[in-house]
């Protein structure tokens, strides 16, 4: 090897032994943040100050709906608006420099949108092939603040978590004796597997107590593969919270095997109940209807003019701002947008079964320790403890910074440069 190489190589090592010496063990990335669609005072008028799914990612967007999302009349999702009230502090091209949002002027409103079952779509199934348990090809789903709830009863004032919606393209294999986790304590296990009579039976479960129990056939047509489970919940009667399609039965040397798909469940036993006055984060509900609610702000929020200033106005979302006279075509004026900072979660489930719980339509963030007056409706005692919850619960997640170990980082930059060292010196 030439000197000039070997002194280079033992440079870099000096250095970065020297760093591995200095840098902590661990460093935390810091959290992305999701911006919307940045408005100039000086060239907005009052009324354009509007985000919607398009333009704001902290807004539940499932791509394939984006016509209707976006639509000018009738439009689906969630839309966040100043609308100036009083004629004071308008904010605005009029007045650029003003930066009060006054009270009731800040409005979020959010509206249902239609989701086929996995079953009826994969299936390719119509009004009159779909089985009759299921109440139709299709269930509403409502974004609240960023999250998609299905409604009861296609009621929008009644919100239930989506515990388990399996995709198409996802099958799970259980033999006799197996548990399914499919979230929020519930699970599906299988009892008995009969390949010669081709059935299977199975029950599904909360906190370790059987709630339902069938028996499918698998040797006949999609109504005959279905099992659907209806209560008494959220104030509504007879209403589906729980499918399965038993696809298949079939035997190994040793075990006898069920393949489920197409599963999908709502949590019937905490249901969230909007009513006009309950507060929300800083909002108050003025209109609650089946086919949308209406929050506007409880109190006037008065803008921080600082670029690094998070101007909260739920506990999760905020507005950024350029500095005073900055960005914008006016000295007086400033950029707005609303942003919402992201948490990675850890996505690692422990153990044999795993919950394969499908993820939202689309790449949304999670409202942080988000609290609500809305009550809830519940079928059975609960824990008093719980009582007072604020919003149906959730699959506990684990949620962690990205982190990256410098001496991990550093000992893999010195073993490449070992190797092309010994490789070279091997030539």
């Amino acid at each position: 090897m030439r000197p000039y190489i070997q002194r280079i190589l033992i440079s870099l090592l000096v250095s970065l032994t020297v760093c591995l010496l200095i840098i902590p063990s661990g460093f935390a990335a810091p959290a992305p943040v999701i911006s919307g669609f940045p408005l100039d005072t000086n060239e907005t008028s009052s009324d354009g100050f509007c985000w919607n799914a398009t333009t704001f990612g902290g807004f539940n967007y499932p791509v394939n709906k984006h016509k209707d999302f976006v639509a000018s009349e009738n439009w689906w999702g969630e839309r966040l608006q100043y609308v100036e009230k009083d004629g004071q502090d308008e904010l605005g091209k009029n007045h650029p420099g003003n930066h009060v949002i006054g009270e009731d002027e800040l409005v979020y409103t959010t509206r249902p949108f239609s989701n086929k079952y996995e079953l009826v779509s994969d299936l390719g199934l119509n009004a009159n092939t779909t089985p009759k348990e299921l109440g139709g090809m299709f269930y509403y789903k409502l974004p609240w603040f960023g999250k998609p709830y299905v409604t009861v009863g296609n009621d929008s004032t009644r919100l239930a978590n989506l515990v388990m919606d399996q995709k198409s393209d996802d099958k799970e294999t259980l033999k006799a004796g197996d548990s399914w986790d499919l979230g929020n304590n519930y699970s599906l296990v299988v009892n008995q597997v009969d390949v010669d009579g081709e059935k299977v039976w199975f029950s599904l479960d909360k906190d370790g107590k059987e709630v339902e129990s069938g028996i499918v056939n698998t040797n006949g047509n999609v109504a005959d593969k279905t099992f659907t489970a209806t209560a008494d919940f959220g104030g509504k009667k007879d209403q589906l919270y729980f499918i399965t399609y038993v696809d298949s039965v079939f035997t190994s040397a040793t075990d006898s095997f069920a393949v489920f798909k197409y599963t999908w469940l709502i949590d019937k036993d905490k249901v969230m109940v909007l009513e006009n006055g309950d507060e929300y984060q800083g909002f108050e509900v003025k209109e609650a209807s089946e086919n949308e609610i209406v929050l506007k702000n409880s109190n006037s929020i008065t803008l921080t003019l600082d670029k690094d200033k998070k101007n909260y106005f739920t506990d999760s979302w905020y507005f950024q701002t350029s500095d005073e006279g900055k960005g914008s075509t006016s000295s007086e004026g400033y950029v707005i947008y609303p942003a919402t900072d992201v948490t990675v979660e850890d996505k690692t489930v422990s153990g044999v079964n795993k919950s394969k719980n499908a993820s939202n339509e689309s790449i949304s963030n999670e409202s942080a320790s988000s609290t609500s007056s809305a009550p809830l409706l519940e079928n059975k005692a609960d824990d008093p403890k719980d009582s007072n919850s604020s919003l149906p619960d959730e699959k506990a997640e684990t949620a962690s910074s990205a982190k990256t170990s410098g001496f991990e980082l550093l000992a893999g930059v010195l073993g490449i440069i070992l190797c092309q060292y010994f490789i070279k010196r091997r030539g």
